[in-house]
């Protein structure tokens, strides 16, 4: 209550209880929808209870629950009716995404609903699909569902010729670097770039010794540019010894860049530890490998201590 026209300023106390009441009450509230919907969803309309699942699942999209009666209900119209609901369901996801743009629930939903237009009214919305990725990707550029996403599309859109498959990876590998260009530590970024580098490399092994020099320009420009940014070693590391394998890496082209690393960048975990690998793996420096593995334990990265005594 105010006193003598001053307005009482809550405590932080106060303010925290306020919240936990208004959060209580909204549980409280999607608690008795959700068990409404279970209880009735036999007796009530179809279309009733797809309207009463969408209110439920605008503030709470990640029942998955929800949205598997959404799916039972939408394959029990008719054609006509499927074909209109499931083109609605992309709209609601994409509402639904806005309020919670990394729910599985949402985007497996999605996925759901492209699939039933594709195969049973031979629609297909993969293309348009890309868009809605690249605003969401504009919002949070390492977000991985939408990366998954968009992965996901891309099976889809995969050409069937061999040469199109081809510049179709090429393609996607230029739109992976310049994503990794604005952002050194876009993890997801890397790992796809991983997995389309193998489907080129698959489809054209002749390209395999230019493409790989490429991938290790790219990857050592990045670690010299952030060697403190773990994403980029994590590709490193697995350029290294999955594609090139350990018969294929040399002193000169692939050590000795990470040694003047190492110099410039005194105690970079990231770099001792892949030193150590490419060390041990070569058989080679193995009393200063040890001397690194007992530093990093003692002194640098005392958190991972046993880790790297057992490599000793």
């Amino acid at each position: 209550m105010p006193v003598h026209g001053q307005v009482k300023i809550r405590t932080s106390a106060e303010q925290k209880a306020a919240r936990e009441r208004e959060r209580a009450e909204k549980l409280q509230l999607y608690l008795t929808e959700y068990e409404s919907i279970l209880n009735n969803r036999q007796l009530t309309d179809l279309f009733a209870l797809l309207k009463q699942t969408e209110n439920t699942l605008i503030n709470h999209p990640d029942c998955f629950t929800l949205w598997n009666i959404r799916r039972e209900v939408i394959l029990k119209l008719d054609n006509d009716k499927q074909k209109e609901y499931l083109q609605k369901e992309l709209q609601i996801t994409q509402l639904c995404l806005k309020s919670n743009v990394k729910s599985y629930s949402c985007w497996n939903q999605r996925q759901w609903c492209l699939k039933q237009l594709k195969e049973n009214f031979d629609l297909n919305l993969y293309q348009n699909e890309l868009q809605l990725c690249q605003k969401f990707l504009e919002i949070d550029e390492r977000n991985f569902h939408c990366w998954a996403y968009r992965y996901y599309l891309l099976e889809h859109l995969c050409p069937s010729s061999s040469s199109d498959i081809e510049t179709f990876y090429d393609n996607e590998l230029t739109f992976l670097r310049s994503t990794i260009g604005n952002n050194l530590s876009n993890y997801s970024a890397w790992h796809y770039r991983s997995k389309y580098l193998d489907k080129l490399l698959d489809h054209n092994p002749i390209r395999r010794s230019n493409l790989l020099l490429k991938e290790w320009e790219l990857v050592l420009n990045a670690v010299y540019t952030d060697c403190s940014d773990q994403a980029a070693w994590f590709y490193l590391r697995w350029l290294l010894f999955k594609q090139l394998g350990v018969e294929s890496i040399t002193e000169t082209e692939h050590i000795k860049p990470l040694e003047e690393l190492d110099e410039i960048e005194s105690e970079n975990k990231w770099c001792m530890l892949a030193l150590c690998q490419l060390w041990k793996e070569k058989k080679i420096n193995d009393d200063k490998r040890r001397n690194y593995l007992e530093r990093l334990a003692n002194h640098i990265d005392t958190d991972r201590a046993a880790f790297y005594r057992d490599q000793i």
